[in-house]
Parts: structure tokens; sequence; C-alpha cells
């Protein structure tokens, strides 16, 4: 249909970035994450196979593991399109770099599955997608 997606916070508000532990806190006053559930401290434990699944692809290609999660979905489809926000340089260019890494098909079908078939916390206050099974 030629139509693009732009795949909004695709790295949940920086949860995929992997710089926030579960000893982070946000101010409720100015930081919308204090809200959030993915970033509450039992989120993190719920998020661990997520966290050990990006570490392990950002250690095998030499990456970040925001970049990982750019890059799955750069090398998902050419129109889907996502934007990370920030405020910090050093951020952009760290973002920036997720284009030079390429994920093959098989190793695309492979993050697919695996996503599948992991347990993720709540996010955004809505709830993970169920299968069509559950």
């Amino acid at each position: 249909m030629g139509i693009g997606f732009v795949a909004f916070s695709p790295l949940a508000n920086g949860l995929l970035s992997r710089y926030y532990t579960e000893n982070d806190r946000f101010d409720a006053v100015n930081d919308y994450r204090a809200s959030m559930p993915q970033f509450q401290k039992e989120s993190f434990g719920q998020n661990k196979t997520l966290f050990a699944l990006l570490d392990k692809l950002a250690e095998q290609k030499h990456a970040t593991p925001a970049q990982i999660s750019l890059a799955w979905m750069l090398c998902k489809k050419p129109w889907i399109v996502p934007i990370p926000g920030t405020r910090k340089l050093c951020r952009l260019k760290e973002n920036i770099g997720a284009a030079d890494i390429r994920l093959s098909s098989e190793e695309i079908k492979n993050i697919d599955a695996a996503l599948d078939a992991m347990q993720m916390s709540d996010v955004f206050s809505g709830s993970p997608i169920k299968s069509k099974e559950e």
C-alpha cells in the first residue's frame, strides 16, 4: 500500500537502552516515567529474559542494546521508521549507529520467536499483547 509505519518510542522510553535499573527513580513531578509500569522495581525482574536477549545480541553484534532494538525495527521491514527521542548528543550518535547493524531474516525470525515466547512486564499503562491462544 506504500504506507510507512512510524514506531513511536521504539526504546520504550529508554527501557530498552539498558541504561536504567530497578534502582533508578524518576521525579513524579517532572518525569512521566515515574508512573510507567515498565519502570517500577518489580518490572525489571519480569523483564530479565528480555534484557538477557538484548545483552546477548548486543555482544554478538558489537553494539549497544539500544542499537539492537532499533536495528531490529529497521531490518524487519523497509517501511518501519523508528523515531527515538533524546536530549543528549551521545545518545543521538548511538541511535544513528543502529543503521549500520545488519540482522538477517533468520536472526529477525529468531528474535521474533523469542519475543513471542517470553513473559514481560506491562508497559505504557497497558498490558502486553496476548497471543490468540490465551
